[in-house]
C-alpha cells in the first residue's frame, strides 16, 4: 500500500461547517463510484448550492476527504473548489496516473494550478523521484507551493512559466475560474475571458536541452494550448519516449495533439479504458508508445 504524503508537522486544518462535515463522511461512505452517481443524480446541483452557501470566504486550508489523497492537506477554496476538497476532481485522470507513474519517476505537471496532481504525482514517485510543476499565473503558482510546503513534498519544483512551442512573452486570457486560463492564441473564443496579461513561454525541449532531467510522464491540461505544448517537446518525444496523460479541448486542439506527437503512440480513452484511433475528440486520454 502506497504511503499517503507527509504532513508537516504544526498544520492544522480549518474547520470546516456542519454540513461539509456531513458530505466529508457521507463521500468516505459513498467511495468513488456512489459519489459519482450522487453528482450525476437530481440532486446534485440542488447539493452544489447548499455546500456553497454554507462555504467559509476565502482559501482555507482543509484536508482531502476521499480518493488517493485523502488526508492530504491543501489550500482550496470551498466556494468553487469542491471537487479538490472531495477529491472527485478528473478521478479518472487521477486512478490512471496511480497506475503508470513509479517510484523514482520523473514527472511534469503543466498547467498544475494549485498543485492537486502535483501532490499526487510527488506522492507516486517517491523520494527518488522528481516532480517539475508548471503554472504562469503567480496565484496559482504561490498557492500550489504553499500545498507542497504543508505537505512536505520536498520532491516538487514549481516553475512560474507556460508551456508552450516557443520561448518569450505571450498573452493570456484570464477567466473567472483559476482554472479555466489558456494562451490567448490557443482560445477558442473570447467568451468567459476577463482580462488578458503577459506570460513568460518556454518549450519542454529548451528545459531538457538546458540541464532539466527529461520527463518519464507528462501531464498536460492547458485550456486549448496542448497542440503547442507537445510541438515543443518533439525532441524530448522522440529520443525519451514518455507517456503523456492529456487533457483534449476541442477537436482542432485534438489534431494538434495528433500532429505533434510520434506516430508510434497510441491513445487509451482514460474514461472508457479503450484504445481509440485518431481523430480523437474532447476528453482525457493517455498517450504512449505502442509495446
Amino acid at each position: 500500500m502506497t504511503k499517503r504524503p507527509p504532513i508537516a508537522s504544526g498544520a492544522t486544518a480549518h474547520s470546516i461547517p456542519a454540513l461539509y462535515r456531513v458530505a466529508a463522511s457521507a463521500r468516505r461512505t459513498l467511495r468513488g463510484r456512489g459519489t459519482r452517481f450522487v453528482y450525476n443524480s437530481a440532486i446534485a446541483e440542488p447539493l452544489r448550492r447548499l455546500l456553497t452557501s454554507r462555504a467559509p470566504a476565502g482559501t482555507k486550508l482543509i484536508k482531502i476527504c476521499g480518493g488517493p489523497l485523502r488526508g492530504t492537506l491543501m489550500h482550496v477554496e470551498l466556494s468553487c473548489e469542491k471537487y479538490y476538497w472531495l477529491g472527485t476532481h478528473e478521478e479518472h485522470v487521477q486512478s490512471m496516473l496511480a497506475e503508470i507513474v513509479r517510484p523514482g519517476c520523473v514527472a511534469y505537471d503543466i498547467g498544475a494550478h494549485a498543485g492537486l496532481f502535483s501532490l499526487l504525482l510527488s506522492r507516486l514517485a517517491g523520494p527518488a523521484g522528481l516532480v517539475m510543476a508548471f503554472d504562469p499565473l503567480s496565484a496559482n503558482i504561490e498557492r500550489l507551493r504553499a500545498n507542497t510546503a504543508v505537505n512536505g513534498a520536498r520532491n516538487v519544483e514549481a516553475y512560474k512559466l507556460a508551456i508552450s512551442d516557443r520561448a518569450g512573452d505571450a498573452s493570456f486570457s484570464l477567466h473567472a475560474s483559476s482554472l479555466e486560463g489558456t494562451l490567448s492564441y490557443a482560445a477558442e473564443s473570447n467568451r468567459g475571458v476577463a482580462a488578458t496579461t503577459i506570460v513568460r513561454t518556454v518549450s519542454i525541449d529548451d528545459l531538457v536541452r538546458d540541464g532539466m532531467p527529461p520527463p518519464d510522464v507528462i501531464k498536460i491540461d492547458v485550456e486549448g494550448a496542448e497542440g503547442a505544448a507537445l510541438r515543443g517537446a518533439r525532441r524530448t518525444l522522440g529520443v525519451h519516449s514518455p507517456a503523456v496523460m492529456i487533457e483534449i479541448h476541442s477537436l482542432r486542439a485534438a489534431s494538434e495533439v495528433v500532429d505533434a506527437l510520434p506516430p508510434s503512440y497510441v491513445y487509451i480513452d482514460a474514461a472508457t479504458r479503450a484504445t481509440v484511433r485518431p481523430p480523437l475528440s474532447a476528453g482525457h486520454y493517455l498517450a504512449r508508445p505502442a509495446t
